[in-house]
């Protein structure tokens, strides 16, 4: 909350170990403990571990390695580290460390959030601008969802969103595989087997579900009033109206991604292969329907007979994938 924030604490993160090195007083396996410790200089944030210089009850260095704590000013004004967690857990909850720590990782998330809002402030009109493209596009594609949903048969459209909800891409048939043979008595007789086999998959399908665009228009509808808000903040903003602005730019930079997700899978959808809409349902109408469908993403010519044709060569091309006499749909 903004009462427990302290505006003299100075944020210094460090991002090697040389500068620690450097600075007056820093000396390395420095022992800190709660009867030594004066204050925090800053912290460390590091892509490899150094150790922990926590002096222990039997009096040895913690030496455990951290990649990220605290650089520590001891009462004789020399410097030493302490790894966070151990800054965290070691100490008594009601340390001097442990209340400055808090204090430190108050002023530095408060600061970071005030530069974070202040350079999205800086990019207001690009921002506002690929927004309204992206509202716009994402207009369109459901316009296409509806369109597809006018196209397409019902059992195929409530399996598409299925799909979609279940992560369910595979896409089942059953292989049927026919023979025929002559018997001991000479008579001829058909050995019929079936095997199930996964034709290929559906997946990119997520954009079809209408649930998905609510909440992502929802979340972009005010876009410009929380812009107006951001850039009213002044230095001294209180906590409670920075964390309430950063989570509302959070919110939509998220529904932002959420759209352009929703925007590419439409995209990668239309360029797979459509055939397979066809071995959804065995129901032969809705089948051509999808044949129908596909060649019309595919600018063909879409006739009736043409979509028949168009099947039939795709089911021979799959039978002889599969190496077998016909593809059953359940």
């Amino acid at each position: 909350m903004h009462e427990k924030l302290d505006r003299t604490v100075e944020i210094r993160t460090f991002n090697t170990i040389s500068e620690i090195e450097a600075l007056p007083g820093f000396k390395k396996e420095n022992p800190v403990s709660p009867k030594n410790y004066k204050h925090i200089l800053g912290d460390y944030f590091f892509s490899d571990e150094v150790k922990c210089c926590l002096l222990k009850s039997n009096d040895k260095l913690c030496n455990e390695g951290h990649k990220w704590g605290f650089v520590a000013v001891l009462t004789d004004n020399s410097i030493t580290l302490v790894g966070n967690d151990c800054a965290q857990t070691k100490f008594d909850g009601t340390s001097k460390l442990n209340a400055d720590r808090t204090k430190y990782l108050n002023q530095k998330k408060y600061e970071e959030g005030l530069k974070r809002l202040r350079t999205l402030v800086e990019q207001k009109d690009s921002a506002l601008k690929e927004v309204v493209q992206v509202k716009s596009d994402l207009a369109t594609v459901q316009a296409r969802v509806h369109a597809m949903r006018e196209k397409l048969g019902p059992q195929t459209m409530r399996h598409l969103e299925s799909i979609a909800r279940t992560g369910a891409y595979a896409l089942s048939v059953t292989g049927v595989t026919i023979k025929e043979y002559t018997d001991k008595k000479g008579k001829i007789k058909t050995d019929r087997r079936t095997q199930r086999m996964t034709l290929g998959t559906i997946a990119n399908t997520s954009f079809l579900l209408v649930e998905r665009y609510r909440d992502v228009l929802q979340n972009l509808s005010d876009v410009k009033k929380a812009y107006d808000e951001a850039e009213k903040i002044e230095k001294n903003v209180t906590t409670l109206k920075l964390n309430a602005l950063t989570k509302k730019m959070d919110v939509i930079e998220l529904a932002r991604k959420s759209a352009l997700q929703l925007i590419e899978q439409e995209q990668k959808f239309a360029a797979s292969d459509l055939s397979h809409l066809c071995y959804i349902t065995s129901d032969k109408v809705e089948r051509y329907k999808s044949a129908k469908y596909a060649l019309e993403q595919a600018n063909q010519d879409s006739g009736k007979e043409k979509a028949k044709e168009w099947f039939a060569e795709r089911d021979r091309f799959f039978r002889n994938q599969l190496n077998v006499t016909k593809i059953e749909v359940l």
